[in-house]
């Protein structure tokens, strides 16, 4: 069987593809970049496959590596222009990720969709002519596009909801980063201050040898040891209680701290006399956020 390839069809539906990709790679990744980049990029791999087609290639795996991986490669530099190896990896991995989503979409919508079946009766089994191709595609990336769009505003709202913590407990201080917590209702019962919860394994090296004693027994035991507050006159302990859902009710061994500064770009807050209470678990894992704001804490933005 014979198949005739026309280089010029071919180069334009190679372009648009790739004109395509490149744009829903950068909006993945955040990338801005000059248009002509745009055009540059897929124009420099519509004519690398065009070459890659017409000149003999010897080695079946030299075409794979050569069409798969340099001329992805090629066109993330020319068209996002990535500093260091780190970011040249995520523009690549991201591009290949569109790629693959782009190509599912469009089986999909061809072989499962009343709009596949449209093109099957429409063109009476002759294969895919140029406007039903146009068709699959532009539907394909406004489907992309619209998922991009709503995994960079779920990536935008998780760093609004993050910021950049300093923790000062007497003459010490510690750096973390912060999560406002929408579930975290807790509050000091005497002061009615919000509470934030830390990690333990965070902010025990920061306190002092009785502190740490104390935080010590309250992880080992599961409750707050009274006597030991009464002898050493810690008057930085607090109690907070706590209701968990399906748990009892419970109570969290908290600390009074002189102050916290939350930074996030343009915005820097300081809470005096904050208390935070001690998680006896892990926060999250992978120890993403050592402390879960209250929103309280964050309602009062005082810009730089």
């Amino acid at each position: 069987m014979k198949y005739t390839i026309y280089l010029d069809v071919l180069f334009l539906i190679n372009f648009g593809m790739d004109f395509l990709i490149i744009w829903l790679t950068g909006r993945l990744c955040g990338q801005r970049t000059s248009w002509w980049r745009y055009l540059v990029s897929p124009l420099a791999g519509s004519v690398l496959l065009i070459l890659l087609i017409w000149l003999p290639i010897p080695f079946q795996w030299m075409y794979y590596i050569c069409s798969y991986g340099m001329i992805g490669m090629i066109m993330c530099y020319l068209a996002f222009h990535p500093k260091g190896f780190k970011q040249g990896i995520k523009c690549y991995a991201c591009q290949l990720m569109i790629t693959f989503l782009l190509g599912g979409i469009m089986n999909w919508l061809y072989f499962s969709t009343p709009l596949g079946e449209w093109c099957v009766h429409s063109l009476g089994g002759q294969g895919l002519q140029f406007r039903e191709l146009f068709l699959l595609v532009l539907l394909s990336g406004s489907i992309v596009a619209v998922l991009t769009a709503g995994f960079r505003q779920l990536q935008k709202e998780q760093r609004q909801e993050t910021y950049q913590i300093s923790l000062y407990f007497g003459e010490n201080n510690i750096y973390g980063i912060g999560f406002v917590d929408t579930g975290n209702f807790l509050k000091e019962p005497l002061s009615h201050r919000p509470v934030a919860v830390v990690s333990a394994d965070w902010i025990v090296p920061v306190l002092p040898d009785e502190y740490s004693k104390l935080v010590n027994v309250y992880l080992e035991a599961g409750k707050i040891d009274y006597d030991l507050i009464a002898e050493q006159k810690l008057r930085k302990a607090r109690w907070i209680p706590f209701q968990a859902v399906g748990e009892q009710q419970g109570e969290l061994l908290g600390l009074q701290c002189e102050k916290m500064i939350l930074r996030q770009k343009n915005t820097c807050m300081t809470r005096k006399n904050v208390i935070v209470g001690i998680s006896r678990t892990p926060i999250t894992s992978h120890n993403r956020y050592q402390m879960l704001l209250h929103r309280e804490l964050i309602e009062q933005e005082e810009p730089l």
